[in-house]
């Protein structure tokens, strides 16, 4: 839980105040550190694309939003992360499991690690790659960017660092 506490710790130094989750495994302790913080709004959703329409409403109500979900899950909410929050200047903060790097024991999770960093590069969303425990400092920093560059970022959390959490 070392891990998860650390990142979510840094996202509230960044100002993140609003989350949301659609289940994971690798996510299942930060959802814990969540569920017992008074301080922040947790909810779960089914699917991203729902979250990212939340999210864009949650920023409208002055929140600055997450959304916690694995890389298949981008490839999931292309058009909502196109058409709503990238249109409208929206910063969001995707947080995202980094199923099928090393690692991963589930093999069916590496077609889509092959292309994930390929499908945030053409949408034009930073990221941040988080392999190891010293990247977590960064991840304060990174979010407030989304802020100055009104749009969303990624910050890829990979299957080695969240699973020694």
């Amino acid at each position: 839980m070392k891990i998860s506490k650390k990142i979510i710790d840094n996202l509230k130094k960044g100002g993140v105040d609003f989350y949301l989750s659609v289940p994971c495994k690798l996510l299942a302790n930060m959802i814990e550190v969540l569920e017992n913080d008074d301080d922040v709004y947790y909810s779960t959703v089914a699917r991203e694309e729902e979250g990212m329409g939340i999210c864009a409403g949650a920023y409208l109500g002055n929140k600055f939003p997450c959304i916690m979900m694995q890389n298949s899950g981008i490839g999931n909410s292309i058009n909502a992360i196109v058409s709503l929050l990238q249109l409208y200047q929206m910063p969001v903060v995707l947080l995202i499991s980094y199923r099928g790097t090393p690692g991963e024991p589930v093999g069916a999770q590496s077609e889509m690690a092959k292309i994930t960093e390929e499908i945030l590069q053409s949408l034009r969303i930073p990221m941040l790659n988080c392999s190891s425990e010293k990247d977590l400092e960064k991840i304060s920093t990174f979010s407030k960017h989304a802020k100055v560059i009104e749009s969303p970022v990624a910050i890829l959390c990979n299957f080695e660092l969240m699973s020694n959490d």
